[in-house]
């Protein structure tokens, strides 16, 4: 744990993406500032560098996560190319990838489910804390194949040490790490330790607590009212490692109770929080002028994941993972419980990377799953369902001089169950990807991709009917609705050597059947009325990214770097916008790293959205001003770490467009945060 490592079963991101390379630039966050495409995605078994990986991905370690890190994944992914995020609340926010999200988007944690409610509906919170994160990946378009339709979107997977792979150096490592930021007078703080119990058995344990009050908005508008979050958790595990490879086991708590803002509602900087803690330990709020709701969650979650190197001749590695979660969540309307909603779930994968056939490697798995999901309440909106998914995958690359093809397929099968309606739908989904990359030499290079994928509808989409009130809607699913399918095309020039690295890579889907709630259907009781429909729709766009490493002395370096993206999306033949699509966003920054202090200052933003759906409004652009000093004062420059952050320092006033609650939850306001960070 003192050096940042992900070890043999970090697998199947890295292999999806190697195997079906073909199209997109890459965007790694690194230490420097500048884009680096040389370092491995993974430590995976096909050992694919970044600069062979051409579909569009993303990759957070190191000095770029530490400085990125946040509450939640869709914060921490802010600037990434391609990524937007819901900011529904500072305790729920979700990747919103190339316009899509909710049940096209999966996010992972250590390559299986987060089995949560996150995907039902905005103001769920994502259950995959970030106190003990090591890395974070990105995959968008084709790549993600290996994960079925519910990642046509994307797929963003969560990488941290509760299975340790490897005995660490020495026997023990460790780390501890707190945090204070001004905006929301939060604290957080975080402690692992691995150790080694002879030659072969190394545990592991870790445990985190944060609290944060309302936050202050940008644009002195004050503080946003019941925008509060606690959380805590932790997680033990242990593994029996060797040259053979490794199996183990973790178990793991997380509890989080955050608030929902409503109604506008700013008080003043030097009003006191409303916020405070009733005999159980429950936060709730005082002198409500109006209806309020908070989210009370809990998970406890259990996984085993082993990665044996050559187990039979003509395998070279065979790898498994198997989970399961009990979830569940409160909504608190003024202090008392509502609507509850659990979730029962497991997944599993087995993978088996075949040895090499001539110039073919590549991989066959199988994969299945159930998730028992329940609501309950007076304002439950969906009736019990359960999931039952199984699904087969195949996926080849071949290298031929100058040339990588790659190609794979999909073969998936999903029940949906409603027995409370007596209803039940089972799909056959078929997906498919082929592509193509050329390293025309000097660092250039290109790649195209061509997929074709479909995706059940959800549980939700089918059989919602209700109110809800944390997202302030009546939303009506729709039984009859038939699978979605999409042709997905993917095109990329990339360079990846040389002191001017990056690329571009334009991308497209054309949707048949695209699910989505429709905004402009009226209201009920007041709340707005979300009805889940079927049109033909198109999404196209481009990312861009480059780093520039100016300057080089005897120990130092001055890098610059810019990224940016776009995205269209609309119904096919009548041209009317889909809704909550991100607008044009952009970061440019610069770094200068000294080995032991690195200084790094951006600005970050996003253009006006005046494209909106019926029903939506339009979003005024923003500018923020970000600044970073990282400080290693020890010989050894991971073993202590001082951070100075300011965020948004101008103070700017800023919107989201994709968050339903835009109006009512600006950005937050100008915040300086202290980090200290000691490994061993």
């Amino acid at each position: 744990m003192a050096k940042r490592r992900v070890g043999l079963g970090g697998g199947a991101i890295a292999v999806a993406a190697g195997l079906l390379a073909a199209g997109g630039a890459a965007a790694q966050m690194v230490e420097g500032g500048a884009v680096n495409l040389g370092s491995i995605l993974v430590t995976a078994p096909l050992g694919q560098s970044r600069s062979d990986v051409v579909e569009g991905n993303a990759v957070l370690e190191g000095e770029a996560l530490d400085r990125a890190r946040a509450a939640t994944i869709g914060e921490t992914l802010r600037g990434v190319p391609g990524v937007a995020q819901t900011g529904y609340a500072p305790g729920a926010s979700r990747p919103v990838i190339r316009g899509q999200s909710g049940p096209r988007v999966r996010v992972l944690q250590n390559g299986l489910d987060t089995f949560d409610a996150s995907t039902v509906s905005p103001d769920h919170a994502v259950a995959a804390p970030m106190a003990g994160v090591e890395r974070v990946e990105v995959l968008r378009g084709p790549a993600t194949l290996l994960y079925g339709g519910a990642a046509v979107g994307g797929l963003v997977n969560v990488i941290d040490g509760r299975i340790p792979e490897r005995r660490p150096a020495g026997g023990v490592a460790g780390i501890a790490r707190f945090e204070y930021g001004t905006a929301a007078r939060d604290a957080q703080g975080f402690a692992a330790i691995d150790g080694a119990i002879g030659r072969n058995l190394v545990l592991h344990a870790e445990g985190f607590a944060g609290s944060a009050s309302d936050y202050a908005a940008g644009g002195r508008e004050g503080r946003v009212e019941n925008s509060f979050v606690r959380s805590k958790g932790g997680a033990v595990g242990a593994s029996y490692v060797g040259d053979w490879g490794f199996l183990g086991l973790s178990v793991s708590r997380f509890q989080t109770r955050y608030g929902i803002p409503s109604g506008g509602h700013v008080h003043a900087e030097d009003d006191h929080d409303h916020d405070h803690e009733d005999e159980d330990g429950h936060e709730h709020e005082e002198e409500a002028a109006e209806e309020r709701v908070a989210i009370d969650m809990r998970q406890t979650r259990y996984d085993a994941r082993f990665g044996i190197r050559e187990p039979l001749a003509g395998v070279r590695e065979l790898r498994g993972r198997i989970g399961f979660a009990d979830y569940e969540h409160k909504e608190i309307e003024n202090g008392a419980a509502g609507t509850q909603f659990r979730n029962r779930s497991w997944e599993g994968r087995l993978e088996a990377e075949h040895a090499p056939l001539g110039g073919l490697t590549g991989i066959v798995g199988i994969q299945g799953g159930r998730r028992d999901f329940k609501a309950e309440g007076e304002e439950a909106f969906i009736p019990p369902t359960v999931t039952d998914s199984w699904a087969g995958f195949l996926l080849e690359r071949y290298e031929l001089g100058s040339w990588i093809f790659t190609a794979g397929a999909r073969l998936e099968q999903t029940r949906v169950e409603a027995a409370a309606l007596a209803r039940e739908r089972n799909f056959t989904g078929i997906s498919m990807s082929a592509g193509a990359t050329y390293r025309l030499g000097g660092g250039w290079q290109i790649g195209a991709s061509l997929s074709r994928t479909e995706r059940a509808p959800t549980a939700e989409e089918l059989f919602a009917n209700g109110p809800h009130l944390a997202t302030g809607s009546f939303e009506v699913g729709d039984p009859n609705l038939r699978k979605e399918s999409a042709w997905n095309a993917e095109l990329s020039l990339r360079r990846r050597v040389g002191d001017v690295t990056g690329g571009v890579n334009l991308f497209a889907a054309r949707y048949d059947n695209f699910i989505f709630g429709d905004l402009a259907g009226g209201s009920v009781d007041g709340l707005d009325l979300v009805r889940y429909r079927q049109t033909d729709a198109d999404f196209r766009g481009i990312e861009l990214e480059l780093g520039w490493t100016a300057l080089r002395g005897d120990g130092w370096t001055l890098a610059f770097d810019g990224r940016a993206d776009f995205v269209w999306a609309e119904q096919r033949g009548a041209g009317t916008p889909l809704p909550r699509i991100p607008p044009v966003s952009y970061t440019v920054g610069t770094t200068a790293d000294f080995g032991r202090l690195t200084l790094r200052g951006e600005v970050q933003g996003a253009l006006r959205q005046d494209r909106t759906a019926p029903g939506e409004t339009e979003t005024g652009g923003y500018t923020v001003l970000n600044a970073d000093i990282a400080w290693r004062p020890l010989p050894d420059e991971d073993g202590l770490t001082l951070r100075l952050q300011g965020r948004n320092l101008t103070d700017a006033e800023g919107r989201n467009h994709v968050s339903p609650l835009k109006d009512v939850t600006p950005l937050r306001g100008r915040e300086v945060r202290l980090v200290g960070e000691v490994r061993f």
